[in-house]
């Protein structure tokens, strides 16, 4: 029996394409079907572009009418998060003031998906400048297997499309877990790359020493089809891997807050791991705890700087993203540059730590969907993303089961710094190995 439409993945409809036997025309207007019978309970879009789609799917169908050979991304819909810009398309960043900006170019990731001829659906729902609250004029989005949780945040419009189907991957940004989180929340992959590796030109920046790019897709390999697209000669590291892959995991009391659904997956993980032979090495990360202290003391200041400009439009903030600015513009310097001399001795650390272990693995966040999104500063929700975000090194989450109440929960695997293209490699391999099953779990919308 063939798939759902809206359960296939990038590589299955591409084949479908080339075989004629399904069009960019009824695929993507099945993607906006899709969108109007289930959206209105996510709320994961901000603005729709379905004549703008419509049309380039009937190009790219009349491109494969002539055979001409494209990329695999051709006739492929996808979304990016509202921060990024779009010729002639408004980029709210989710915020009141930015309501009507219409920028007059378009970031560069965005234009070389178009150029691959993928087709951009719309812009995503996110929580205000990507700063840990939803503003009141777009409201939560929610999350597909459970429309009384929380997507997560702050590329939580992206995950829950992509995971309802709308849209084959959609890309994120990530300043301390915004692509992990919502990813494991919503039962998707989600990669945070090497820091640099994707442009931030033309994002909308929060904390530019933190900030990164990354696509969000239904599983690890869909991740690698469009990273390949958006990096030529995907980096692999030239650290020789281990024939015995060694996984490094974090001693027990790092482990031991998080919930006991998420501990019963994460062992169920470690299990299989070592089921095919790969080592389980307990490893200390020196900066483990520290991980909130030095983000915020970067984030805050980094973020006030951006929104000094606009401190005279108050009512237009959510009441705690303003805050948070007042906070960043109080913030003493000295704490900045501790911070990053901090990051910097982080960065070190953990490329030590991987000289000695192939990747990490962990929970992604320490329990599954919340009702709301927690706020910045008063949970434990970045535990395990947010040092990766301070060192750089390439991080992703891949859904690894669910809880008794059809909840999904992410595990987190870490590769060296420019070892990108094997991290997902990995990734894919434990995906298929957990058997990353939704049989009989049925979601919401």
């Amino acid at each position: 029996m063939m798939k759902k439409w809206s359960d296939l993945s990038i590589l299955e409809v591409a084949d479908l394409y080339r075989r004629k036997e399904m069009s960019p025309v009824e695929f993507v207007g099945s993607t906006f079907e899709k969108l109007k019978e289930v959206d209105s309970k996510l709320n994961s879009f901000i603005t729709v572009m379905e004549s703008e789609a419509k049309e380039a799917a009937k190009e790219a169908e009349a491109a494969f009418l002539r055979n001409e050979v494209k990329h695999v991304l051709y006739g492929i819909p996808f979304s990016v998060k509202d921060l990024y810009f779009t010729k002639g398309v408004r980029t709210t960043c989710g915020s009141h003031i930015l309501k009507e900006y219409i920028p007059d170019t378009t970031a560069p990731l965005v234009t070389k998906l178009q150029d691959s001829g993928a087709i951009l659906i719309g812009k995503t729902n996110m929580l205000e400048f990507a700063y840990g609250i939803v503003h009141p004029d777009y409201g939560q989005t929610n999350n597909p297997w459970d429309v009384t949780k929380t997507a997560g945040g702050s590329s939580g419009g992206s995950a829950a499309s992509v995971a309802a189907g709308i849209g084959l991957f959609s890309l994120g940004s990530d300043t301390g877990g915004s692509i992990r989180i919502p990813a494991s929340y919503c039962g998707i992959a989600g990669l945070k790359p090497t820091y640099g590796l994707l442009s931030l030109e033309g994002l909308f920046p929060l904390s530019p020493s933190l900030d990164h790019a990354g696509p969000m897709a239904k599983s690890a390999e869909d991740l690698m089809v469009v990273m390949e697209a958006l990096v030529q000669g995907l980096p692999s590291e030239k650290l020789p891997i281990n024939k015995n892959i060694i996984i490094g995991i974090l001693p027990a009391d790092k482990i031991s807050d998080v919930t006991s659904e998420v501990f019963r997956i994460y062992e169920d993980a470690l299990k299989h791991v070592h089921n095919i032979g790969w080592t389980v090495k307990e490893v200390d990360l020196k900066y483990f705890d520290q991980t909130e202290e030095i983000v915020m003391n970067v984030l805050l200041p980094e973020a006030a700087l951006i929104h000094e400009k606009w401190l005279s439009r108050k009512e237009e903030y959510a009441q705690l993203t303003y805050k948070q600015i007042e906070a960043g513009l109080s913030h003493r310097s000295l704490d900045y540059l501790k911070a990053k001399r901090e990051l910097m001795n982080a960065r070190e650390d953990v490329d030590q730590v991987l000289k000695k272990a192939d990747f990490l693995l962990m929970p992604t966040v320490p329990y599954p969907a919340p009702e709301e999104d927690p706020a910045l500063e008063e949970d434990n929700e970045m535990k395990f993303t947010g040092l990766f975000n301070v060192t750089g090194h390439p991080a992703m989450t891949i859904n690894a089961g669910f809880t008794k109440n059809k909840l999904p929960v992410g595990l987190q695997l870490v590769g060296r710094r420019l070892d990108d293209k094997r991290l997902i490699e990995t990734a894919a391999k434990l995906e298929k190995l957990l058997g990353k099953s939704m049989k009989g779990i049925k979601m919401n919308v």
